[in-house]
């Protein structure tokens, strides 16, 4: 019987070192990260990626993205938030203004001559302290690790225009309801659709314009398809990169550690920082294509022109006076110390 009895407790022992030598090789936890943004966008390469590494390293070998760009996993741009809540990908770089009716909090970055500047850098400050605040609903699913902003939307045309009159008829590019509201105030056609359709669609004549960030162009190659310019600040796209919480909260303790160490307002303001010096960089080199600059006074009458889709913004949403504030308020203490 004793014999039984030290032969079982040595096999019971032996089944749980097996177990746990099992379980210690079974290698890092491993996120699939996908965006629509094509592997070669500057961004991602210079900031984005580099920032996974970190993450990783951090991790002391507990965590792996495995990185899926160019729409490997979904294609569509409106579609990136659906593949995330249904495990398609398990995080994400997603664009609100794609699914606006999801992410009404997120629409003031369509507000016309909020941001000054190439408006990145604003935009991301903006974003980061807001969703810090809790002002940024719709994100109960997820874990946020950055929020961010590319720079104020110009108008581009595949045509030569002058001045803001040449503007009249012609049918251009949005990216959401909000922004086709503002263009109609200028004469323009609004015609919805995602950035990875502006060229085709430049090419065919299904449109002439874009409203886009500078910084843009050249990922989505639409540069060569253009003439002309119209510099405005348009207003910006918000984007935010998230880990689906039904696998955030099951990472090991070191892998939440080394996301918890590295998200915030870092990473945040590392991306939205490329975007305001690459934006800045493209207007000032326009490769001899013409841009319409409008002066100081006639700036000034399109903001009270404008100015109606910020009132209109704060009735629409939820406390949107109060949110309408906040951003005010982050805005003035940014201004105050850069």
């Amino acid at each position: 019987m004793k014999i039984r009895t030290i032969l079982g407790t040595l096999g019971a022992v032996a089944i749980a070192a097996s177990i746990g030598t099992s379980a210690g090789a079974a290698g890092p936890t491993v996120i699939k990260i996908g965006s629509f943004t094509p592997s070669k966008a500057a961004y991602l390469n210079k900031v984005l990626i580099p920032w996974l590494r970190k993450v990783e390293a951090d991790s002391e070998g507990t965590l792996k993205f495995q990185e899926f760009w160019g729409g490997a996993l979904i294609r569509s741009p409106r579609k990136q938030w659906e593949g995330m809540l249904n495990g398609i990908q398990d995080a994400s770089t997603i664009i609100p203004a794609y699914t606006s009716k999801l992410f009404p909090d997120f629409t003031y970055y369509s507000l016309p001559f909020l941001f000054r500047g190439a408006g990145s850098v604003e935009g991301t400050v903006v974003g980061w302290n807001m969703h810090k605040r809790g002002l940024l609903g719709g994100l109960d699913k997820v874990h946020v690790v950055g929020v961010y902003s590319n720079d104020n939307g110009g108008l581009h045309f595949n045509r030569t225009v002058k001045s803001l009159d040449d503007l009249k008829g012609l049918k251009i590019r949005v990216p959401g309801p909000k922004q086709a509201a503002v263009l109609r105030q200028l004469g323009l056609v609004p015609v919805g659709m995602g950035a990875r359709q502006i060229a085709e669609s430049l090419n065919r004549g299904v449109i002439q314009g874009a409203l886009m960030g500078w910084s843009a162009l050249s990922i989505f190659r639409i540069t060569p398809l253009l003439k002309s310019h119209v510099d405005l600040p348009m207003g910006t796209r918000a984007f935010f990169i998230a880990i689906h919480n039904r696998v955030y909260d099951k990472l090991p303790r070191k892998a939440k550690a080394a996301v918890d160490k590295n998200e915030g307002l870092g990473i945040s303001m590392a991306i939205g920082t490329f975007y305001e010096n690459d934006g800045r960089r493209l207007r000032a080199n326009t490769a001899g294509r013409s841009v319409v600059r409008p002066d100081a006074a006639t700036q000034k009458e399109l903001f009270k022109k404008f100015k109606p889709f910020h009132d209109q913004w704060q009735k629409d949403v939820k406390d949107g006076a109060k949110k309408y504030q906040a951003i005010q308020e982050i805005l003035a203490k940014h201004r105050g110390s850069s």
